[in-house]
């Protein structure tokens, strides 16, 4: 994301904002209130005032940047600034420069709570509005923000400090005493070197020029604006965004996800509806063919249905088994070789009836169980009612039936 393709809302010297489309531009609009801009086609990036957004010079030894963060934490919570941590920090640091062994870090906290009034849901990060200009190497700045004074300090023109001091219409005296505090507070601080002296921006500011040299032992300079920041990246700053941008963000993509699925899920079934409209037809298609094919085939099938019954009501004619000679060979087969007389024996295609004498009734049911065991015979049901005894002869008689005969 470059600067030319993303839009900036930085706060005016009265209670009002500045949109910038572009910073090498050189022209603004005025917009009310950063909640009212809804305008969401270019990536937004919110400048906020210092009342909004602290920045604090903070100096460690050189050492790994991943241990700067929890240094970062330790010394925010040292003087007293609410730290967040969940759903996302709410604040952001800036490596200037490294010397001596020493980096020197800016950081960025967000006011809390954060004020309702700058929240914009599409915002791609915040940043102080100083961040977005260009300041004077090696001075002290104090220009006017929203009806108040804020005084800057930096570090080869990067921002590196920067509170509020008072109200717009505070004595000059009043504000000499802040610059020359300001001065003696920042030199104090090991390893940042000598205030060469104070720029005041805007007309009005510039008006006092006089009147500050009378009450402070420092060069004052006058602008009459800060320029934009023209070598401003988005994509080089650490993303800063409050708890409530960040929650609506979150919610938006989560509902963009839960609709792109919703959506490639519509698609899907109906891509698959079409599948199965499409295979159905060629199941019409093909059962149309299979129809017609049938129908080809329906006559010559009956007749081959019609010869397969014909030979079926034939098959006991020519069933080998079924002709009573064999089916009496197979009977005088296994007869005793004395002790059993087979008087009569009659064959129908589906049963059989013998009858004859045997010497007592053992032999008469021997003979019974050797017809139902025999491998040719055993497809009959062979039933014998009680023999008759009459002198020890058993007269018996003995039906054998088909399966599926009555």
């Amino acid at each position: 994301m470059s600067a030319s393709a993303s839009s900036f809302l930085l706060p005016d010297t009265e209670p009002s904002w500045k949109l910038w489309k572009n910073l090498a531009a050189g022209r603004a609009e005025s917009v009310d209130s950063p909640a009212e801009y809804k305008e969401s086609s270019r990536p937004m990036v919110v400048g906020l005032p210092a009342t909004a957004c602290r920045t604090m010079g903070m100096i460690f030894p050189t050492t790994d940047a991943t241990l700067l963060p929890p240094m970062i934490e330790a010394q925010l919570e040292k003087r007293g600034i609410h730290v967040e941590r969940e759903p996302v920090h709410n604040f952001a640091w800036h490596l200037l420069s490294q010397a001596g062994g020493q980096s020197y870090v800016s950081v960025d906290v967000l006011a809390h709570p954060f004020p309702d009034e700058l929240v914009v849901n599409h915002a791609v990060t915040y940043t102080p509005a100083l961040r977005l200009v260009t300041l004077p190497p090696n001075d002290l700045v104090v220009l006017e923000e929203q009806g108040l004074l804020v005084i800057a300090a930096n570090q080869g023109g990067k921002l590196w400090h920067s509170h509020v001091i008072g109200f717009a219409e505070m004595p000059p005296e009043d504000l000499a005493r802040e610059i020359e505090l300001s001065k003696l507070a920042l030199e104090a601080q090991e390893g940042f070197g000598v205030v060469r002296g104070v720029t005041l921006v805007g007309e009005r500011l510039s008006l006092l020029k006089g009147e500050i040299r009378k009450y402070a032992v420092i060069e004052v300079d006058t602008l009459p604006a800060l320029h934009a920041n023209r070598s401003f990246s988005p994509a080089a700053f650490s993303k800063l965004l409050p708890s409530q941008v960040h929650l609506a963000q979150k919610s938006r993509e989560n509902r963009r996800r839960i609709v792109s699925i919703l959506v490639l899920t519509g698609i899907l079934y109906a891509v698959l509806f079409a599948i199965g409209w499409w295979h159905l037809r060629e199941l019409e298609r093909d059962a149309t063919v299979l129809e017609g094919r049938v129908a080809l085939t329906r006559a010559p099938a009956a007749e081959v249905k019609a010869t397969a019954q014909r030979w079926r009501a034939l098959g006991p004619a020519i069933d080998v088994q079924r002709y009573p000679m064999v089916q009496l060979s197979h009977i005088t087969g296994i007869m005793p070789p004395s002790g059993l007389v087979l008087k009569r024996f009659e064959a129908k295609p589906d049963t059989i009836e013998l009858r004859g004498e045997a010497r007592d009734l053992q032999t008469a049911e021997q003979f019974l169980e050797d017809l139902q065991k025999h491998p040719e015979l055993s497809r009959f049901t062979w039933q014998m009612p009680t023999p008759d005894i009459k002198n020890k002869i058993a007269t018996f008689k003995i039906q054998g039936k088909l399966g599926g005969a009555s």
